[in-house]
């Protein structure tokens, strides 16, 4: 079991002997750098003495946020547990028999589909293309599905931002995604968790036109909640949102993450705030580890990928660095790193420890070829 999981391993794991290191900055976690808003934390804690009751298991007043806030109706929504959470009931809803995923990309869509017995089709991206999603994808979605009328499940799993890319996927290319599948009676899930650190529209607006579409978004990134579990998809199909609700356990969204879901919508400005410093941080960042000789891949979301000619974790580790390591990620090898946009302040301290690590490597060297 423990070999099997490194292939999921994930960002954030503060609670291992590695994460749980006295003093250990995390770059591994794509979190909002502004972290939670005060708002959020105030109406927490105002709110605590409700939290003896059970939450209200249809979300309705979040739901009714949401909706104001997408422009989509209250209906066509489901509040799930954290974005993982709408995955799994997914997955269980549609007990699809075959899937396409993107590689490199988030490996807990494969967790997920691993359960339900799906057979899984990849959609290997190409370095020479910029590690984008191109038109090439189109040839491979009429392999998860048959055809329309003979009602195959099928399911295509998109991140836009690509997790760990950082790249999105252009809107023309998202449509012609959806008709495919429409086609060969397949569902889309495309994944918006970090669009809002980009200057990209969401794909909301699609799900009227295309029943096959469901949009995940998550606040986990965006407010900084990863703690509290808070999730949510978009559909116009009501029977798959019927299914999507049925499979989930009740009271799945505590009182807590509601809480904090409708308070962080009523935040203004939040979003836009949020994405000029992590602009700003994220060219400075990227410019900082070119100058270190790292080769950079220019994404737009709150994390750079970047290969480096050196091993870096166990020493960036030892100086109070954790970053994540690429190398279980299908099509990228031990070479790869990410991390994540964090504040000014953090971002400069983690260029000082690889520069440092670089002169202890040319010390080294110097000192092996002076014997």
């Amino acid at each position: 079991m423990v070999a099997s999981m490194a292939r999921y391993e994930h960002g954030g794991d503060v609670y291992t002997e590695t994460g749980a290191r006295s003093g250990l900055v995390d770059f591994s976690a794509n979190l909002n750098p502004l972290g939670m808003p005060e708002q959020v934390v105030r109406a927490l804690r105002e709110a605590a003495d409700s939290f003896d009751v059970y939450p209200d298991l249809q979300c309705r007043e979040l739901k009714r946020a949401l909706a104001d806030k997408l422009g989509v109706p209250a209906g066509c929504i489901v509040c799930t547990a954290g974005a993982t959470d709408l995955i799994w009931r997914l997955c269980r809803a549609i007990r699809p028999q075959t899937a396409l995923l993107v590689a490199p990309g988030f490996s807990g869509y494969e967790q997920a589909l691993e359960r339900v017995g799906a057979r899984i089709v990849r959609h290997a991206l190409s370095e020479q293309e910029g590690w984008r999603v191109t038109e090439r994808i189109l040839d491979e979605v009429p392999l998860v599905g048959g055809t329309e009328s003979a009602q195959q499940r099928a399911i295509v799993f998109l991140c836009s931002p690509n997790n760990p890319t950082g790249i999105t996927i252009e809107r023309s290319l998202i449509v012609r995604v959806l008709e495919a599948a429409q086609r060969v009676g397949a569902i889309v899930v495309l994944d918006e968790c970090f669009l809002a650190f980009t200057r990209k529209a969401s794909a909301v607006e699609l799900c009227e036109r295309f029943p096959n579409l469901v949009v995940m978004r998550a606040f986990t990134k965006t407010y900084a909640m990863a703690g509290l579990r808070l999730g949510y998809g978009v559909c116009s199909d009501a029977r798959l949102l019927n299914g999507l609700e049925e499979v989930g356990q009740p009271w799945a969204v505590s009182v807590p993450a509601q809480v904090a879901g409708i308070t962080a919508l009523g935040v203004e400005g939040w979003i836009e705030r949020s994405r000029a410093y992590v602009d700003a941080n994220r060219s400075t960042l990227a410019q900082g580890l070119r100058g270190l000789g790292m080769q950079v891949i220019p994404g737009e979301a709150n994390y750079l990928l970047f290969r480096s000619p050196v091993e870096i974790y166990e020493p960036l580790l030892e100086r109070g660095f954790l970053v994540r390591r690429c190398g279980n990620y299908e099509g990228l090898d031990r070479s790869w790193y990410r991390v994540a946009v964090r504040t000014a302040e953090e971002n400069a301290a983690l260029l000082q420890a690889l520069g440092a690590i670089w002169e202890q490597l040319l010390h080294d060297d110097q000192m092996e070829e002076g014997r």
